[in-house]
């Protein structure tokens, strides 16, 4: 009996020990390539030609990412949660920084998204496209942030030269 009870707790142990060892590994993996960089990390003087830096978002991905965490609540697309994401963006901690948010579709059903300075709003058939031809068309790429929870478009955006920001990391500078 006494073995038997031995045996099962140590094959508990063990498998314990492998699944903490993959969920260890799994999260610093996520965090290495989630693009997570510290606040200080994309300032306006950090272009090389001595252009402020583009923080370009990836629009209902950060909204949805960041803003929403992952939650799929009803509507999340809408002009008024649209609306939200450009407040939050607009208290952007770098009063330099060039901020663009593009969002996937037509367009704008209001004329403040249009009008909006600061973020400039971009609606585009391909939110991914728009920002992999922008980061391809900069005259110094480094220059260029991606704010995408998008491991693909990170994945090519970072191929080209943009540094990548996870949409966490990029709205903790965002004033609420």
């Amino acid at each position: 009996m006494h073995g038997g009870i031995l045996s099962l707790a140590a094959g508990l142990l063990e498998t314990g020990s492998a699944v903490a060892g993959v969920l260890a590994f799994g999260l610093l993996w996520a965090a290495a390539g989630a693009g997570l960089a510290p606040a200080g990390s994309y300032t306006s003087s950090a272009s090389a030609s001595g252009e402020g830096v583009r923080v370009l978002v990836d629009g209902f991905n950060v909204l949805h990412a960041g803003v929403l965490r992952g939650n799929d609540r009803q509507g999340w697309w809408r002009e008024e949660m649209r609306a939200r994401l450009l407040a939050r963006v607009a208290g952007f901690d770098d009063a330099e920084a060039e901020l663009w948010v593009v969002f996937d579709g037509r367009g704008p059903l209001s004329d403040a998204e249009l009008r909006s300075e600061r973020p400039r709003v971009v609606f585009a058939p391909s939110a991914d496209e728009w920002l992999l031809a922008e980061v391809r068309q900069a005259d110094d790429p480094s220059a260029v942030v991606v704010v995408t929870a998008d491991r693909q478009l990170a994945d090519r955006a970072r191929h080209r030269g943009a540094r990548i920001v996870s949409p966490r990391a990029f709205l903790a500078r965002c004033a609420p």
